[in-house]
């Protein structure tokens, strides 16, 4: 049988743009993100299982250009925490979407939007 059909996904870890490996761990902190790798070309973040990495560019326009969805559960606290660091964009504030998620919306200290998003009915 081929290996491609009977392997099973596990997960997935965003590759997200960095202006400053400094300033984007700062950021991500304040989310309750740990380092768990830092280099010089590779930063490599994590809270609750949960990783995202980061490569960095000198172009300004390449993080405002990118965006990932991280799934939650306990949106609203999430929401609540994001909103009182008055990083929530302009146009994602939690609301229920027609594909069943609630979701919101932050920007990042350079631009990379990132979507939270909980299943509805979950708690």
């Amino acid at each position: 049988m081929n290996q491609a059909v009977t392997a099973r996904l596990t997960g997935a870890i965003p590759t997200l743009a960095s202006l400053s490996f400094e300033e984007t761990t700062q950021f991500y902190r304040r989310l309750g993100f740990e380092v768990l790798h830092s280099d010089i070309s590779f930063l490599l973040l994590q809270r609750d299982g949960v990783r995202l990495s980061f490569w960095l560019t000198g172009n300004r326009r390449v993080p405002q250009a990118t965006s990932c969805w991280l799934e939650v559960n306990g949106i609203a606290a999430l929401y609540e925490h994001c909103s009182g660091l008055d990083i929530v964009h302009r146009k994602g504030h939690l609301e229920a979407k027609p594909w069943g998620t609630r979701e919101f919306s932050i920007t990042d200290c350079h631009g990379n939007l990132i979507r939270f998003a909980e299943q509805l009915g979950e708690p």
